[in-house]
């Protein structure tokens, strides 16, 4: 099935529209974990085994184990091995580059560490983006209007007489062409953008970030998130994922009267409730 297809019976299988985000940093771990490339494996082993069977999809933000070098890519490739199989996983690489590099990109991230998606950089144009939608299991998410404080900085500039990031989700849908192998990152902390970029490309799967720590409202993203017309639309919950990391895993710490497992499964089992789609 392509990756629309899993990430549509997956959501059907659980109801829910939540991705489950990994990014394990040493700094934020429950006690009783190490501050080393051993506590944040532990870690996340742990959010996956309680979090993941209300989620719709996995994503591990893969820059918390690349700072600890092969080990923890070692650890993070261990963990996805650990993911059951009707689970879209995706690579947050945010990775863009020339074709050479970017045909890598695709080998190092689909076939080696065995991605579903990827997050990536429309910012070098179109060549950068064929060698991952090529691959045979490439789908991939391209950055559009981030959840992060700074994102007018750039994605906000006026091009034409419309924003960057308009601009961005229209070539997406142009360079998609109905084959449903681009999506787009939309953040829940600008819902105003959430919707205008949702208008530009109507067909396009969304993974949303910003709800939770970031402090984005769901209620419009749900509103607003799912796609109308195809390659994502007429699927369940139109493609839409909505990702929590901090918001599941700092559970974990916050409840220090809890187990970490069950703080982390009660939080997990509260956000797929809210994202009911």
């Amino acid at each position: 099935m392509s990756f629309l297809e899993r990430l549509a019976a997956r959501t059907e299988r659980v109801g829910s529209c939540l991705c489950l985000g990994l990014d394990p940093h040493p700094d934020q771990l429950p006690r009783g974990f190490s501050r080393d490339v051993s506590g944040i494996e532990d870690f996340a082993r742990l959010v996956l085994e309680a979090g993941t069977r209300h989620a719709a999809a996995v994503k591990a933000n893969l820059a918390f184990f690349e700072a600890f070098g092969s080990p923890g890519m070692a650890a993070l490739e261990r963990l996805r091995a650990s993911i059951p199989g009707d689970v879209p996983f995706i690579a947050d690489a945010k990775r863009g580059d020339i074709g050479s590099t970017a045909e890598r990109h695709a080998s190092a991230l689909f076939d080696t560490l065995g991605a579903d998606a990827v997050t990536a950089s429309p910012y070098l144009g179109r060549d950068a983006i064929e060698p991952l939608i090529h691959h045979p299991r490439g789908f991939v998410y391209l950055l559009c209007r981030t959840s992060n404080a700074g994102a007018a900085d750039v994605q906000g500039l006026p091009v034409d007489g419309e924003p960057l990031f308009v601009r961005v989700a229209r070539m997406a849908a142009q360079w998609d062409g109905g084959r449903g192998a681009l999506g787009l990152v939309v953040g829940a902390t600008a819902p105003a953008e959430l919707e205008t970029a949702r208008r530009t490309a109507p067909g396009l799967a969304f993974l949303v970030p910003g709800v939770g720590a970031q402090g984005g409202a769901a209620q419009p993203v749900l509103e607003h998130g799912p796609a109308a017309t195809a390659p994502a639309g007429g699927r369940r919950a139109g493609g839409l994922l909505v990702n929590v990391s901090r918001g599941i895993a700092g559970a974990a710490v916050e409840d220090r009267a809890a187990d970490p497992f069950d703080a982390v499964a009660r939080t997990a089992a509260d956000w797929a409730a809210r994202l009911e789609c």
